[in-house]
């Protein structure tokens, strides 16, 4: 849906959500017991599963390599961890753009399906999306990274593999870029199967004066960092007939003027 922005405004959501402890994922030992030998300097990315976060899949990044701690024992050197690059054909081939199919994560008793880790080169996206335009001005050099998966959430039923619920990661959240670490400790920590919260979908750093501005919602697990809200597709999941309410509050006219407050009841699906 398309609000009118005439003057700054701060953004508040206004929906029944769960609350969420970013300080549970602060606890998370960011650790490897046994990692591979690398051929380059490798990024890093943890990945965490179902509510108690019991689960934890390290992501090591080596180029063309992608290395899964499939079986969450910290070791990244046994069989069947280590994933070529699939670079597919024309302009997604082009400048390093890649994808690696995983495929399966057992969880204690669930199997999660399908998991894919795609890597690729910004600019791509640049030339219709203004605020990527702006990040490669400060950053040429980064990616971008994105995830999915279809997670298997007792009590749940959506659109994913034997009614999976699919949920996925892109290049951006509203608190920033997704980018993998250059080390183990530093590394972003994405929460699948946890619980969900209205959030901002993608950036949103500036309303302009007079200019239209779209405000996109989202459902979904915020991680540990920027970039790592991990969005659940909707079908099967959210019903039709609910719709979020976005409360906008926008500064006095006038010195000394009251704060205005106006509701939009977001009707639009994307």
């Amino acid at each position: 849906m398309k609000i009118s922005i005439w003057i700054a405004a701060l953004v508040c959501l206004s929906f029944s959500s769960v609350s969420i402890c970013a300080n549970e994922l602060t606890k998370i030992e960011r650790r490897i017991t046994k990692g591979p030998a690398t051929a380059s300097t490798p990024k890093y990315c943890l990945l965490v599963f179902g509510p108690h976060m019991n689960t934890r899949v390290w992501l090591v990044l080596d180029g063309d390599i992608l290395y899964v701690d499939r079986n969450a024992n910290g070791d990244l050197t046994e069989d069947g961890e280590r994933f070529a690059a699939n670079k597919g054909d024309g302009e997604f081939a082009e400048g390093g753009n890649r994808w690696f199919e995983v495929g399966e994560i057992h969880d204690g008793q669930f199997t999660h399906k399908q998991l894919r880790v795609t890597v690729w080169k910004l600019e791509y996206l640049a030339e219709r999306e203004e605020q990527v335009k702006e990040h490669l001005a400060a950053d040429p050099q980064t990616w971008g990274y994105g995830l999915a998966v279809d997670v298997e959430m007792p009590g749940w039923k959506g659109a994913g593999i034997g009614g999976r619920v699919e949920q996925s990661v892109s290049f951006a959240d509203a608190n920033g870029w997704l980018k993998f670490a250059d080390k183990p400790e530093h590394a972003p920590i994405i929460h699948f199967g946890g619980p969900w919260q209205v959030t901002l979908y993608g950036r949103h750093d500036r309303l302009t004066v007079g200019r239209t501005s779209e405000v996109v919602l989202g459902v979904g697990t915020p991680g540990l960092g920027t970039g790592t809200t991990a969005y659940v597709g909707y079908e099967g999941i959210i019903p039709e007939k609910v719709f979020p309410t976005l409360e906008i509050t926008y500064p006095p006219a006038r010195e000394g003027g009251q704060p205005v407050k106006e509701l939009y009841e977001l009707k639009e699906r994307c």
